[in-house]
């Protein structure tokens, strides 16, 4: 359990300002987070492989390789009428009217 005192000592080391009250509510929540961590140290991955990309990892990049473009007529279909083959370019529709 992190009690309000180490929220508070945490909050200062992060140049965070916190009152008394809601480093007490905090520290609730951080610790609840934590129980939950340490939940899921509990559960069995003995048959699961360890992810290919981890924290760290390299996952390699595909080849960059020219494809065929595709024509005006198939862009202003596929984009349901957001592209204008007039100017080349995307026109969204406004959100708010």
């Amino acid at each position: 359990m992190i009690d309000a005192k180490e929220t508070l000592e945490l909050a200062e080391m992060l140049r965070i300002r916190l009152s008394e009250d809601d480093a007490k509510r905090l520290s609730v929540d951080m610790s609840a987070v934590l129980d939950y961590v340490r939940l899921l140290d509990e559960v069995d991955v003995s048959g699961i492989d360890p992810m290919g990309v981890g924290v760290g990892g390299y996952a390699g990049l595909r080849d960059d390789v020219p494809a065929p473009c595709l024509s005006f007529d198939e862009l202003e279909i596929m984009s349901d009428g957001a592209f204008d083959s007039q100017t080349g370019a995307f026109a969204t529709k406004p959100i708010f009217s």
